[in-house]
């Protein structure tokens, strides 16, 4: 599509069919003259020489030479790049439940997948209105802030799933509340909440939240999706169950969605199987005041201005050189009017026959057409031609990010990164990086792009919000990581401790077994003891142990004795104690 920078100009166009009226008006008024003066025919036959078709020859010339002189200059543009458009709409953020109650088959395939194909046509329809995204569940986050590329934000919507939320359950309220802090500072009087849910709220109060909304300026609508019957949840192959072992149902909880929309100042709509009940709701959003945003569009034009002033040049040179004679030896005056067009040929701009510019215009012709696997092949086509191309390899990157290969689009950028610096591209250069970078989840990254992008552009309102939402993941992220980090050094800490109880056991066994091991050695060093003590008493004579042995036996019959009385002794009393 071709566009002009300076559409005014073309009112010069008027002029080309001008000139030749005024031209044979002139030739008109001419012969007349000579009609009064004498015979026509003999004026003519005393100028032999004199052509009557080269003069209009020449004045066709000047005519398209002034044609393209006003095309010129009312800049005739093909293309699209990046420039900030001052437009009119309203804000609306979508906040789309994705719990697993949101898998049962009411609808085909199910109620999740229904509700992103009615918000992607919802995006269809928007025009100079802005949109964002919020997912929840158990809880709820800001998916795609408001913002008018539409293409992302249908690009961020395939991309939902029922895992998109970690946390089950159906919290609605906190989604009201994360909407009214994502509205941008320009739409005071223009905003609105969409909650796409089966209303089974179980974690906070929705209507509360709803009202508090409304009393700020933003209206609340709701779309019940399900039935009253209520539908099994799939999951895996087989449908959910709870602890007794029966399947869940899951039902719409229409009573809640319309407190909410009542208080919220809206309106409730039920989803059918063929109207979803989005276009009800878009009508009555139309109908409030809209506010006027700075929107950054995308469209990279390719100037052909150039073309036009050097064909006006061109055949303004040829209808100034044109001769008037009849002798075709004549037509132009020879040397001189090579010497000029030679001069006009290096003068022409030296890329009008350059293979490279036209893949690059091919495209960018694809690009402006969402045509992204055609572009990604028009670009690496300009970059074969010329692998120095910085305009192709920046557009290759973008393109390859539409596609969704976000690991290539940031090794180009990175390729392109100084050029783009000194080509005073730095603010959409690094927006773009910023961008890739979040779609990786490299949230550091894209916080430094975004950043980055300010610093060069501090009024892109994209940009802060990007900012924002990456500074927020970005900060969230680390927080997981020094919790996580926090554990492993718990876990560590108590394994140490276990490691240290462990030890201080097998020492304590340790020593246990050098006190048995001692205590056998003390026994044996006392036996050893005692056997040297025996063996250190002193050795007795023979004569002295045969009296020793004399006074032993003497003592012992002795002894006998007087055991034998007092056995005879003991007999009596038994037999004493027997007859008594």
């Amino acid at each position: 599509m071709i566009v002009f920078a300076h559409p005014v100009f073309l009112w010069l166009l008027l002029a080309v069919p001008v000139l030749p009226l005024l031209f044979g008006l002139g030739k008109f008024l001419r012969r007349r003259r000579i009609r009064t003066l004498g015979d026509e025919a003999l004026v003519r036959a005393l100028m032999p020489s004199v052509s009557s078709v080269k003069p209009w020859i020449r004045i066709v010339l000047l005519s398209l030479s002034l044609g393209l002189l006003a095309l010129g200059l009312a800049r005739p543009q093909v293309g699209a790049k990046l420039s900030q458009k001052e437009s009119k709409g309203v804000e609306i953020m979508i906040a789309l439940d994705v719990s697993n109650s949101m898998l049962a088959e009411d609808y085909a395939p199910n109620r999740l997948e229904r509700a992103k194909l009615a918000v992607s046509k919802l995006v269809d329809r928007l025009d100079g209105d802005r949109i964002g995204l919020i997912l929840f569940a158990g809880s709820a986050f800001v998916q795609l802030p408001v913002t008018t590329d539409y293409v992302s934000a249908k690009m961020f919507l395939s991309s939902v799933s029922t895992e998109s939320v970690q946390v089950q359950g159906t919290a609605i309220g906190d989604a009201i509340r994360l909407a009214m802090k994502s509205f941008s500072p320009q739409s005071e009087k223009s905003r609105a909440i969409i909650i796409i849910t089966d209303g089974e709220n179980h974690e906070d109060n929705p209507v509360k939240m709803a009202a508090e909304a409304f009393e700020n300026g933003v209206r609340v609508f709701t779309v019940g999706v399900g039935t009253p019957e209520g539908k099994p949840i799939p999951m895996n192959g087989e449908y959910i169950k709870d602890r007794d072992g029966n399947i869940v149902v899951t039902r719409l909880d229409e009573e809640t969605l319309q407190k909410i929309a009542s208080e919220g100042g809206g309106a409730y709509v039920r989803a059918g199987n063929g109207e979803f009940g989005l276009n009800p709701i878009i009508d009555s959003i139309r109908r409030m005041d809209k506010e006027k945003f700075d929107t950054v569009v995308f469209e990279e034009y390719n100037e052909l201005f150039m073309y036009c002033f050097g064909a006006s040049l061109v055949l303004l040179a040829l209808a100034l050189l044109l001769s008037e004679r009849r002798s075709a030896r004549q037509l132009f005056p020879g040397k001189k009017t090579l010497l000029l067009l030679f001069s006009l040929s290096l003068a022409l701009p030296g890329n009008a026959t350059d293979p490279r510019v036209k893949e690059l215009r091919h495209g960018n012709r694809d690009f402006s057409k969402s045509r992204w696997r055609e572009a990604e092949v028009d670009y690496r086509k300009a970059l074969v031609l010329d692998s120095t191309a910085v305009d192709a390899s920046y557009n290759l990157g973008n393109t390859l990010y539409r596609i969704g290969d976000y690991q290539q689009a940031a090794k180009v950028f990175q390729a392109v990164e100084e050029d783009a610096k000194a080509s005073g591209h730095q603010a959409d250069f690094q927006y773009n990086k910023g961008n890739v970078a979040a779609a990786q989840e490299d949230w550091g990254t894209a916080v430094e792009a975004y950043k980055q992008s300010l610093l060069e552009n501090p009024g892109d309102l994209d940009a802060k919000e990007n900012y924002l939402y990456a500074k927020a993941k970005y900060d969230q992220q680390q927080k997981q990581q020094q919790q996580n980090q926090d554990q492993n050094q718990q876990n560590k800490d108590q394994n140490k401790d276990q490691n240290k109880d462990q030890n201080q056991n097998q020492d304590n066994k340790q020593d246990q077994k050098q006190d048995q091991q001692q205590n056998q050695n003390q026994d044996q060093n006392n036996d050893r003891n005692q056997d040297r003590q025996q063996s250190q008493e002193p050795q007795v004579s023979p004569q002295a142990a045969q009296q020793m042995l004399q006074a032993i036996q003497e003592r012992e019959k002795e002894t006998q004795e007087k055991v034998n009385k007092e056995k005879a002794a003991l007999v009596g009393k038994k037999k004493r104690d027997k007859n008594w």
